[in-house]
């Protein structure tokens, strides 16, 4: 008796199902500068083992960092010329773009250091993904099309997925300079149709895609798109060096939300993204012009302290005064207590916000710098302090988790007699004078 097994491939690629109302913190981890990645890092792979691949344009190689490694554990250089996308399967089968002048995607066996010809292609793959059922895509920019082969099959025959016509447009059947690509376990073809500035979702089978709606959100330029393993959905808009992703509401900026730039919560013409999670902290990996970053996801968290009270408490009637008049002034008007029992009170007469470390019977930290009779006071989740400022300022500023530097986040008309930010990012003001709430998303400009 013989029984015959056929495998099926699993999801090599790190899906981490995001809370939908994630909150990410603005200030990346850079684990990799232009000395290592080379100043064109184009592709950043991490697989279900959170190992984490980088393709050095440059310098014609892949860099390899094991789960946890801040060093460099590995890298695949022999026969590579300027490679760009790469995909690694769940064996730990490694698939490179190595098209700029050989014309082929190459494999790399696990474990071995020697390539053999996936397939064959006529220029360069922006995009390269292998589905479930073990199907190798290609999108071609210059050529304005994705196609695919069978691995399973030694013949290089490829046929196409999307641009059928392989010349530039922007209907439903074009494409124009196409860049990342992603394949959902529906086999549906999720595409950064680069030039004209959309994603295209091409459903299993058909060659007539339908555009992702970003609603509010303008799309410049994407090069990259991923899905979460709740299906929302992740672009890396490159032409305005940000990422965003949908959610219950639609649409928002997640990352990068403040314009380009070098600093660390900054991106820089980013090219294409990936997904991991590890210790229960979901993070995003980013590769841009000379960097490879990470943002780290605060899922389904919030920063106030909020417990849940037995129905039956007994509260002892006599009260421990920790701060009199001589330090918190005669008009205390805010007081906030975030997750770690840190204590933020604002100080309205003397023009200061004071802050206690969770124990401590002294203040430990005051924030003076622009502030003018503030009234309310919230602290998020990553340790950002927003304070009112509208008495004579007309705004509320935010100080960043361990820096003395504010910047406006929010214009109003008068004192916020109470700030709060929900697990959407959203910033809610009372404004007292005005009889009025008034709200904005922290997720963008």
């Amino acid at each position: 008796l013989f029984t015959s097994i056929k495998r099926t491939a699993g999801i090599s690629y790190n899906q981490p199902k995001l809370c939908a109302n994630a909150t990410w913190n603005q200030t990346a981890i850079t684990f990799a500068t232009s000395t290592l990645v080379g100043t064109h890092p184009l592709g950043i792979f991490v697989d279900t083992n959170n190992t984490v691949y980088v393709a050095d344009y440059t310098d014609g190689r892949i860099l390899i960092w094991l789960n946890g490694s801040t060093t460099l554990t590995g890298n695949i250089s022999s026969g590579l010329t300027t490679p760009y996308p790469l995909f690694v399967t769940d064996n730990g089968d490694l698939y490179v773009g190595n098209a700029y002048s050989n014309y082929r995607v190459d494999k790399w066996a696990w474990n071995t250091t020697n390539s053999v010809p996936a397939m064959y292609i006529c220029s360069i793959c922006y995009g390269i993904f292998v589905d479930i059922n073990n199907m190798l895509y290609c999108s071609i920019f210059s050529y304005h099309q994705v196609i695919y082969k069978s691995l399973t099959q030694n013949l290089n025959v490829w046929s196409n997925v999307a641009g059928i016509s392989g010349t530039a447009g922007s209907t439903s059947t074009t494409l124009n300079t196409p860049c990342g690509i992603f394949v959902d376990t529906y086999l549906n073809l999720y595409v950064a149709d680069w030039e004209n500035s959309r994603i295209q979702k091409f459903a299993s089978g058909q060659l007539n895609g339908t555009t992702i709606s970003t609603g509010a959100i303008t799309l410049y330029h994407p090069s990259g798109v991923i899905l979460d393993g709740g299906g929302y959905v992740f672009i890396v808009d490159s032409g305005n060096s940000r990422i965003i992703g949908s959610g219950p509401n639609g649409f928002r900026c997640i990352m990068s939300c403040s314009g380009s730039g070098s600093s660390s919560s900054q991106l820089n013409i980013p090219q294409n993204t990936t997904a991991a999670t590890t210790n229960a902290t979901t993070m995003m990996s980013i590769v841009q012009t000379t960097t490879a970053s990470t943002f780290v996801s605060y899922s389904n968290v919030i920063s106030f302290n909020q417990p849940k009270f037995s129905a039956y408490a007994t509260w002892d009637a006599v009260a421990i005064t920790f701060a009199n008049s001589s330090t918190v002034g005669t008009s205390p008007y805010g007081i906030f207590v975030d997750t770690n029992n840190t204590v933020y009170v604002a100080n309205k007469a003397s023009n200061q916000i004071q802050v206690w470390l969770s124990g401590s019977s002294t203040p430990t930290r005051s924030i003076t710098t622009g502030i003018t009779s503030p009234y309310s006071i919230f602290a998020t989740i990553n340790g950002d302090i927003y304070v009112d400022n509208g008495y004579t300022n007309n705004r509320v500023d935010k100080w960043v988790s361990n820096q003395n530097i504010s910047s406006s986040v929010m214009q109003v008309q008068g004192a916020c007699y109470d700030l709060f930010i929900d697990v959407n990012n959203t910033l809610y003001c009372s404004l007292y004078t005005q009889n009025q709430v008034v709200i904005k998303s922290l997720n963008g400009n």
